[in-house]
């Protein structure tokens, strides 16, 4: 995620020198091949399955679904019980909503506070209803059901009946300036790890989300006039009741999507992905595919064939700069502006490495935050260089990453604190996207090749979860030196 002030310095100051480079340089991608479309129909074999079947109703703030999901136990124990995560929940009041701390809350709740939450309103397994399902968290963001034993191996079926009430709210989840979003917002499931089901808060700084990859299928009834972004291709259909969009993606670690009448969009092919963006201007949807479209490629020669058929870019209002998920990003609409095109290259650059880095590489996004920022971070100077060459590369490298290292930050935080260590998002983005990047420029200049070893990364660990500890593994196996303390120096050493 890009969570940052649009008007921060660093950025401004960068942008401005990746802008005067702009009319004198010339990108030839060169050498990626085209996307390899069967790695997440292949991934997608034997995973859960989501079938979403919702019904948008705008004048009522609020959609109306059900879910079906096919779910197999693969831990090494019985399961007595299902833990589902609720986050729309967490809007329900302003001291649970990530979106009512002081760095959001005049431009999320510009008419004041207003409530979201999700409403069960029945709850099925195996078709036995289950009446005594119970929330374990003050926010309501953590559903327990219990249900008969599960044994290993052995699968079973959850119907869920639910009501989405939509916030007035400029945020993941909520409605602003004609923009429906649903990012975290629908149920889905816990990730079961050590043991345990996941149960982390929704915080107000961050991404913590933590989800396992699985394969959705998703309707949407909405009303005449709309367009849908999703994290797959999108189809649409006239009804009676007005119109249908139907998705379907293969291995995605979750599924978002947003809805509304004032887009238009603009489209470009890469490597066998569609990039498509939606915008609020046919200039700035066209300049995003374009971005979103050299990204792609650029990473995808670093890293690997981006794994799926369809990139979505999606213009929201919400005071932030963009937010990951699978297939698709939010970019905030103040990009809309001409004169910040080239921040929204980078904003662009940062979202799209994570499709690498957290949709395709899933980390503890709770407990490593770095793991998918930094990363993030890293990959966007990458495609700094390689569009506008070394100039502007050292020049980012100074604002990005050097200048974050000689910041003082008060609290005792570093790139290693879980995301509840924070209490701000300035120190958020200097320790964890800054420093952390440091950890991988150290990588690249000890070893002269730190993208060989993210791309070694992603290949081993695709479609599934890598910890802190197989980032390391990792890294040693790659680089035949034990670098587990050069880790700890960057990632765990507080820098006063």
């Amino acid at each position: 995620m890009r969570f940052r002030s649009i008007i921060k310095s660093r950025w401004a100051f960068a942008v401005v020198l990746i802008a005067c480079l702009l009319p004198a340089v010339y990108f030839a991608f060169g050498g990626a091949s085209h996307a390899d479309v069967s790695r997440a129909e292949t991934a997608a074999q034997g995973l859960d399955e989501y079938r979403y079947d919702l019904r948008f109703l705008p004048d009522e703030m609020a959609l109306y679904g059900t879910m079906e999901l096919d779910f197999t136990n693969r831990t090494d124990n019985a399961l007595e019980s299902i833990v589902l995560r609720t986050y729309a929940n967490a809007y329900q009041r302003e001291e649970n909503s990530p979106a009512a701390i002081d760095y959001f809350y005049d431009g999320s709740y510009k008419n004041g506070f207003s409530a979201g939450s999700i409403t069960i309103e029945g709850l099925w397994w195996n078709d036995a209803i289950i009446t005594n399902w119970r929330y374990s968290d003050d926010a309501q963001t953590v559903l327990h059901v219990p249900i008969d034993a599960l044994a290993t191996g052995e699968s079973g079926q959850m119907l869920l009946r639910f009501k989405l009430k939509i916030p007035n709210c400029a945020h993941r989840f909520g409605y602003s300036e004609g923009v429906w979003q649903f990012g975290n917002a629908l149920p889905t499931l816990s990730l079961f790890e050590n043991g345990a089901w996941r149960t982390d808060p929704y915080c107000a700084v961050g991404d913590p989300f933590v989800s396992a990859c699985a394969n959705y299928t998703v309707s949407i009834l909405a009303p005449e006039g709309f367009t849908c972004a999703a994290g797959a291709a999108v189809t649409t259909e006239k009804t009676d009741d007005g119109l249908r969009f139907r998705t379907q993606g293969h291995a995605l670690r979750d599924f978002a999507f947003a809805l509304s009448r004032e887009w238009v969009s603009a489209s470009e092919k890469v490597s066998g992905t569609r990039v498509t963006a939606y915008a609020f201007d046919q200039k700035t949807a066209q300049a995003a595919a374009k971005y979103g479209a050299q990204a792609v490629k650029t990473y995808s020669k670093l890293y690997g064939d981006y794994a799926w058929p369809q990139l979505t870019i999606c213009m929201v209002d919400f005071p932030a700069g963009g937010m990951e998920y699978a297939g698709l990003f939010f970019i905030s609409r103040a990009y809309s502006a001409p004169d910040l095109r080239a921040t929204m290259e980078l904003v662009i650059a940062h979202e799209a490495a994570h499709q690498w880095f957290y949709a395709l590489v899933g980390s503890d996004q709770y407990n490593q935050p770095w793991q998918d920022e930094a990363l993030s971070e890293f990959a966007m100077l990458q495609y700094a260089k390689a569009r506008y060459g070394q100039s502007a590369y050292e020049n980012l490298l100074y604002t990005r990453v050097k200048a974050p290292m000689q910041e003082n930050i008060v609290s005792r935080i570093t790139p290693g604190s879980p995301v509840d260590h924070f209490g701000s998002y300035d120190d958020y983005s200097t320790v964890v996207y800054g420093r952390g990047a440091a950890l991988i420029e150290a990588i690249d200049t000890l070893t002269g090749n730190a993208n060989a070893f993210l791309r070694a990364y992603c290949d081993e660990f695709a479609f599934s979860f890598a910890t802190r500890n197989d980032f390391e593994r990792c890294l040693n196996r790659w680089s035949g030196m034990d670098l587990s303390p050069l880790v700890l120096d960057y990632i765990d050493t507080y820098i006063n």
